[in-house]
Order: structure tokens, then C-alpha cells, then sequence
């Protein structure tokens, strides 16, 4: 496979016997990994007390919405030049440099109160979360061997999305005011740059310009890409908009909280599974799967998520299995489809991909629930569910065929 080539930092000597090179890749792996827990821990502790101090300091609605997108707004603005920028600095550097900026802009939230400060500051951390999130999951790419893929690419989405839901739960425990909870999301950041500075000669090298431009990486894997885009589009549709859903099908405010920390931690949990199947299956058909197994569990839970029955946490569980899924098993297609010369910028598209995702899916799904109350969310989502399987289907039946 392309990714069975691996590359350390230049040393001198003789050259690395195989089993050095295996040794090296396992550390590396072990390191990125390690790393991710506290990246994930950032993101979720400046988005919730981003929203929370913006709500005590009386923002208007759409002024908190335009704060939670900074970040989303600097992935895309940094995402085309981040590739360069690791090839020309090296991995490491490029992903610390990035935690440093985030470290900052936390320490500086406190300092610099008020709308337009943190607005800047949100889009800062962005631009520097930016950094390790990219660089990251292609040097896992670049080094896993295509027989455990799945199941490393699920173990990372575990740690990312574990450290995600943890960041809510301590700014609730340490409270939104005060400098612990800035402290907390400078401690996130130190935990993802230490594994990367004990492993900085172990990072593979990366082209320092890209042989294709981002719109053609795109295409090497189409269909990693629409997955990117449907997680988005599911994943921030619920995790945005299930509080409000519930409340408006009858649930709740306990219980509605309730269901969306079951939905998180079922997307936790379940990446094991499907990072198993994506290495014993074809990923193309799991991605089907996954479209269909979206549109029967979004319409499942609507008939169950009023009730606050133990059925509706069963299938809350389910559902956030299947949302998050779309991102873990797509970055695993994308490593086994694009050559390892051009995987950091594919990585770039993917995360565009993702990101335009995560833009509309709240916007589309606030709409639908003011078309259809309470299930207008549901709805849409199965459609886009349905529309991918019946896509992936399509493009593979062709593929097969020709």
C-alpha cells in the first residue's frame, strides 16, 4: 500500500532496520493519539464558555451563532495553506506552533473582555486548532497500514470527541467566570503539544508543496468527501438543535440534556465497532449502511423523544453512534483511496468538506423545525441520509460495472 512507506526525521548512520521503522510508526501513532484527548478538550471547553459568557453579557442570538462559527470560519480560511505550512516547517512544528496560539488566546480570553475581543480570539484558537487537527489525522493516514486503519481512525474519533463532551462538563464543574476555566483550556493544549515535542523525530515528512490543488484532491475520494459533509450536516444538526427538538416534542429540559449526553457518549462508544467493520468490510458499502442505518435512526428516535422513556436514551445511543461515524469511517476511506504525496492536502478538503457540514447543518435544520414542528430535523436528515446511500450505491454499482 502507498502508507507502508514511512519516513523519520533525517538521522545519521546506518539505515533503520524494519522492525526500528515498525517500532517508530507505533510510538508515532502513540503520540498523535495521546494528543488528540486534549485538542478535543479545547474544542469543547472554548465553544461552551464562548456561548455562555456571550449569553450572560445579554448577546443577541445571531451575535452567539456568529461567535460558535469563528472557528469553523478560520478551518476554512487556513485549512488550503496548512498543507504548505507542514511541509515546509515539519509536522511538529507546524502542530505546536498551533497549540501555542490557542494556549494564548485562552490565557488572553480573560484579559480581553467584550464582544469584538473574543470574537478575534475565537477566530485565533480556530486558526490554531486548525493546525494540529489537520496535520494530525494525516500523519495517522500517512502511517497506519491499511489492515487496521478503521480501527485506529475509530480510536482517534474516540479520544477527539471524549475530550469534545469532557470540555462542557468541566466548564460546568469549574464554572464560566474566573481563570480556571481558561487555565483548563491551556492545559488542553499542553497535553496535545507534549506527546508531539517527546515524538518530534518520529512525525513522517510531508511534501512541502502539494503535486494537486485542493479541488482535484477533492476528487481522488468523492465519496470521503460527502461523508465529511453528511457528518457535518447530522453531527452539529443534533448537536445543536436536540435540546430545542426535544423541548418542542414534549421532553424535559432534564431530560433533553439528558439525551443529547447519551447521544455523545453513543457516538463514543460505537467507533470501535465501526472502525472494526471498516476493516473487515467494504467501506464504500459501510458508508451506505450508515446513510441508511441515519435515516431509520433519526426517524426511530423522533417517535421515541418526547417520551423520555428508556427506549428514546436506547435510541439516542444508536443515533450518535451513526452521526459521528460518518467522519471516522470517510477519513478511513480517504486514507486507503489517496496516495500518500497528496493525503495532507486531501485532508484539507475532507476537513473543508466537514466544515461546510457543520455550517448548514444547524442553519437547514433550524428551518425545517420552523417548517414542521417539533420533527422538521428528523426529517431532513433522513432525506440527506437516504439521498448518500442511494449515491454511494449508485457510484458503486457503476464502479463494478465498468
Amino acid at each position: 500500500m502507498h502508507n507502508d512507506r514511512y519516513v523519520t526525521a533525517p538521522v545519521l548512520g546506518p539505515t533503520p532496520a524494519p522492525a526500528a521503522l515498525d517500532r517508530a510508526r507505533r510510538l508515532g501513532l502513540a503520540a498523535v493519539l495521546a494528543s488528540t484527548l486534549g485538542l478535543g478538550l479545547a474544542y469543547g471547553v472554548g465553544y461552551t464558555v464562548t456561548a455562555v459568557r456571550f449569553q450572560e453579557w445579554g448577546a443577541a442570538g445571531w451575535l452567539i451563532g456568529l461567535a460558535g462559527a469563528m472557528p469553523s470560519l478560520a478551518v476554512l480560511t487556513l485549512v488550503p495553506f496548512a498543507p504548505r505550512l507542514a511541509g515546509r516547517f515539519g509536522a511538529v512544528k507546524v502542530m505546536v506552533a498551533g497549540a501555542a496560539l490557542v494556549a494564548t488566546s485562552f490565557a488572553l480570553m480573560p484579559v480581553l473582555e467584550g464582544f469584538g475581543w473574543w470574537l478575534l480570539l475565537r477566530l485565533l484558537s480556530g486558526v490554531g486548532l486548525t493546525l494540529p487537527w489537520l496535520v494530525g489525522e494525516t500523519w495517522i493516514n500517512t502511517v497506519v497500514t491499511d489492515r487496521v486503519r478503521g480501527r485506529v481512525l475509530g480510536l482517534y474519533a474516540m479520544l477527539l470527541f471524549s475530550g469534545w463532551a469532557l470540555g462542557p462538563l468541566l466548564v460546568d464543574r469549574v464554572g464560566s467566570t474566573g481563570p480556571t476555566v481558561f487555565a483548563v483550556g491551556v492545559l488542553g493544549m499542553v497535553l496535545c503539544a507534549v506527546p508531539l515535542v517527546l515524538a518530534r523525530r518520529l512525525a513522517p515528512a510531508m511534501p512541502a508543496h502539494g503535486t494537486v490543488s485542493l479541488p482535484a484532491a477533492v476528487r481522488l475520494a468523492p465519496l470521503a468527501m460527502l461523508a465529511a459533509a453528511v457528518g457535518g450536516v447530522a453531527e452539529f444538526g443534533y448537536i445543536s438543535l436536540l435540546p430545542a427538538y426535544a423541548l418542542d416534542a414534549g421532553a424535559s429540559t432534564s431530560t433533553s440534556l439528558r439525551l443529547l449526553t447519551v447521544l455523545l457518549v453513543g457516538g463514543i462508544c460505537l467507533q470501535a465497532i465501526l472502525g472494526w467493520l471498516a476493516d473487515h468490510v467494504d467501506r464504500a458499502r459501510l458508508l451506505a449502511g450508515l446513510g441508511g442505518a441515519l435515516a431509520v435512526g433519526v426517524l426511530g428516535f423522533a417517535s421515541l423523544v418526547g417520551r423520555g422513556s428508556p427506549a428514546s436514551y436506547l435510541a439516542a445511543f444508536a443515533l450518535g453512534g451513526v452521526v459521528i461515524g460518518f467522519y471516522a469511517v470517510g477519513l478511513t476511506m480517504l486514507g486507503e483511496r489517496v496516495p500518500t504525496a497528496q493525503l495532507a492536502v486531501a485532508n484539507a478538503g475532507f476537513l473543508v468538506s466537514y466544515e461546510l457540514g457543520a455550517t448548514v447543518g444547524p442553519v437547514l435544520g433550524g428551518a425545517a423545525m420552523d417548517l414542521w414542528r417539533p420533527h422538521g430535523l428528523a426529517v431532513l436528515v433522513a432525506g440527506v441520509g437516504v439521498g448518500f446511500a442511494v449515491l454511494v450505491l449508485r457510484r458503486s454499482h457503476l464502479a463494478s460495472t465498468s
